[in-house]
């Protein structure tokens, strides 16, 4: 077993998250999260899908996924750093895809 000092966040305000549909989150101060990763490495994976190149087609998945789970990280460190409280709003996710 490993004993670990937890350490207290150090921010003082409070921020609020929504999360959305163009954008994976937006905070109340304005910050973004584009959940948009793919469209970078798009043509790439058309052309190795094309050639059925299965190897690579799974390579380039694994590429997006790692970004978007970079940034995902990047943002939710620097949020936890910086406040105090986090509150993320309820989203009905059917009722938004039925307007």
């Amino acid at each position: 077993m490993v004993e670990v000092k937890v350490e207290q966040s150090k921010g003082t305000s409070a921020i609020g998250i929504d999360l959305g549909c163009k954008e994976a989150a937006t905070d109340s101060d304005g910050g973004r999260v584009v959940g948009r990763q793919y469209r970078k490495l798009e043509s790439k994976l058309g052309i190795a899908q094309r050639a059925r190149n299965k190897h690579r087609v799974k390579a380039i998945h694994a590429k997006i996924k790692n970004r978007r789970s970079d940034d995902l990280h990047k943002h939710s460190h620097h949020l936890v750093d910086s406040n105090a409280a986090i509150f993320v709003g309820n989203v009905n996710y059917l009722g938004m895809a039925k307007d």
